[in-house]
């Protein structure tokens, strides 16, 4: 490919590596750099020329960033104003009083992301029926706008009690702030989340207020390295959006990257033939899984981002922070402890040669024979540096570190399948990221499933599934209705919504047994109460172990999820470059049961049909997988490995 042909590209930022897929006509063509936490457009760029592309002939980029998530989790935030209905003004504070750590008396709640002295409440009052009950008068608008102007914020976010029954106050406000201070950065609750709960609702909005400044500046950059682009960001809710209505709503990109890669994993497991199965996504900061059903990743809308909810619908995934670059210490009881500190991309591990002195997960697979080449190739893992690093820290054993760090892990992966009524036996580990594929067996084995996937190019999965994930756009509305209300209900909001018929279309709806505290996604087939009222008695036994038949079923949200077609099809996906061929060689390496010769396997030279028997290490530019004693890897047509062994 010239670099100066024109170029569809897939580029994920993560906490130590940024990963790029260019489409060729040779097939995709894969890179991995270093990430630049200080301007992650920069490593964007780099990746895209490292995989043989000039970022300024791409024509369509689709982007998964963690720009918003480490500016939430590092609390560097944007100065926002929170306008709330008056006496609602400690409702960030207050928050739910739940109680997530019953026993820790030393947990502390996260701080909220908009201080109270930034919070300004509005004279106006608006009843769950939608009826006003105290106008907003001029006067009230003048007073907030004031006080709103006096606190000079970069980003204003309104959020009033009951404003997805009557929205006509919110946007009142919203218009007058707009023509004050026309430069702020402004949401609304009720376009951005539309839905009940007022916690959640003003939670998400001052979320998205924090981030927006800042994430318009770095779409803005980024944009302008790739200046012919259509450029499209991967949201939390497992599709793509335009950059102008991320710059609009950054919230949705809270869970960007994770995202991509199970909606990849998603597809990968159902061509392998395992529509049931588990993403296990290990980078070099942390491990994203979620649960597959059906070939779709299992969705929530009670997702939250340091403890703090977002209203927005997002893939159901779980994290922990447990990457390669974890570091290894010893606690004050004297316990192996790995992560969540990570030494990230800058130093990296130790055996990354740039002067990182604490060891990590990485290092231990160094001083384990495991790997030898790091970053896509690009790096020779340096293993005397990894030894001295584990030595400095007394007690602390390469074998220790994989220990400690899988036991996390697994503990994880039964968050998302056994704590939800799911047998593991009955599921697929797909195992993808850099760092994946080398616990997957160990991992796979733990839990009891039934089988590893091994896509083919494990180390960029996330970024070719920004290319394969569909255009999506989530509408809401709060209803309150039984099931008669249903029909309704959903043709109210299509006719809101308008142009349904230009993409695919699903009617989603979240439902409960009156009474019920929380409520259930349930994807509606037709909006005929019968048939809705069977699915959701199915779903609710599937899920808590039971049904109430002889219970009035109530529809809370309604939502309306259009699809339109993906950058590329998963088919175009084929033909990757997985490194060079040559025959088996041996190395001394521990898996598990101390040093001895392991077969070696390029990933490159191996066919459709090819089967590899554990123990032995397979090795490819991105990536590189533990196949223990016992194991049986059967290599498909597209390339994707399949693991079995004996449970």
């Amino acid at each position: 490919m010239s670099p100066s042909s024109p170029a569809t590209v897939g580029v994920d930022v993560g906490g130590t590596f940024t990963d790029a897929v260019v489409l060729t006509d040779d097939g995709p063509r894969l890179a991995k750099v270093a990430s630049t936490p200080q301007d992650q457009g920069v490593g964007v760029a780099g990746a895209i020329a490292a995989a043989g592309a000039d970022p300024e002939t791409v024509t369509a980029l689709a982007h998964g960033t963690t720009t918003a998530t480490n500016a939430v989790l590092e609390r560097d935030l944007d100065r926002a104003v929170l306008v709330v209905t008056a006496g609602f003004a400690d409702l960030l504070t207050i928050a739910r009083q739940d109680r997530p750590s019953l026993y820790d008396l030393g947990v502390v709640r996260p701080a909220p992301v908009i201080p109270r002295d930034m919070v300004v409440a509005a004279a106006e009052r608006v009843t769950v029926g939608g009826q006003v009950v105290q106008p907003l008068t001029d006067a009230a608008v003048a007073a907030v706008v004031d006080a709103v102007a006096e606190r000079q914020p970069a980003a204003v976010a309104v959020s009033l009690l009951f404003s997805w029954a009557d929205d006509r106050h919110e946007r009142r406000l919203a218009d007058a702030i707009r023509q004050r201070l026309p430069e702020v950065h402004l949401t609304t609750s009720a376009d951005l989340v539309g839905a009940i709960r007022e916690y959640e609702r003003a939670s998400t909005c001052a979320l998205n207020a924090a981030v927006g400044p800042m994430m318009s500046r770095y779409l803005g950059r980024l944009a302008g390295r790739v200046p012919a682009a259509s450029v499209t960001v991967m949201t939390s809710g497992g599709g793509t959006a335009p950059l102008s209505r991320m710059v609009v709503e950054p919230v949705h990109t809270l869970l960007s990257g994770p995202a991509a890669g199970v909606v990849a994993a998603a597809a990968t497991a159902s061509r392998a033939g395992f529509p049931d199965a588990v993403a296990f996504d290990m980078g070099g900061t942390s491990t994203d899984v979620c649960l597959v059903r059906d070939g779709t990743p299992v969705m929530s809308v009670e997702g939250t981002i340091d403890g703090l909810p977002i209203g927005t619908p997002t893939v159901g995934i779980h994290t922990v922070g447990a990457g390669g670059g974890s570091i290894a210490a010893v606690d004050a009881g004297g316990a192996l402890t790995v992560g969540p500190r990570s030494a990230g991309a800058q130093p990296g591990p130790a055996c990354y040669g740039r002067g990182g002195l604490q060891p990590t997960v990485t290092d231990a697979h160094a001083v384990l024979g495991h790997v030898t080449t790091l970053a896509g190739g690009t790096m020779t893992a340096d293993v005397d540096a990894a030894h001295a690093a584990l030595a400095r820290v007394e007690g602390v054993s390469a074998q220790g570190v994989l220990d400690v760090v899988r036991a996390a892990m697994a503990r994880a992966l039964r968050k998302v399948s056994t704590e939800q009524g799911v047998d593991p036996a009955g599921l697929a580990l797909v195992a993808y990221g850099g760092a994946g594929p080398l616990h997957a067996s160990a991992l796979s084995r733990m839990l009891g499933c039934r089988a590893v996937v091994l896509p083919p190019a494990p180390g960029v999965l996330s970024a070719a599934g920004l290319l394969t994930a569909p255009r999506v756009r989530e509408h809401a509305r709060s209803v309150m209705v039984g099931l008669d209300g249903l029909a309704d209900a959903v043709a109210g909001l299509t006719a809101d919504v308008g142009n349904v018929a230009e993409g695919r279309a699903r009617v989603l709806a979240e439902v409960r047994y009156r009474g019920q505290a929380h409520e259930l996604r349930l994807e509606l087939d037709a909006v005929d109460p019968d048939d809705a009222a069977a699915a959701f008695h199915r779903l609710h036994r599937e899920v808590y172990g039971y049904d109430m038949r002889g219970t009035e079923v109530e529809v809370v949200t309604v939502r309306l999820r259009q699809e339109l077609p993906a950058l590329v099809d998963g088919d175009a996906l084929s033909g990757w470059d997985l490194g060079p061929s040559g025959p088996p060689t041996r190395r001394t390496a521990d898996l598990g049961d101390g040093p001895a010769e392991v077969t070696v396997v390029a990933r490159g030279s191996l066919a459709p049909g090819d089967t590899v028997h554990g123990p032995a290490i397979l090795t490819q530019p991105d990536s590189t997988a533990l196949l223990l004693p016992g194991d049986q890897a059967v290599v498909g047509d597209d390339h994707t490995i399949v693991v079995s062994h004996d449970r």
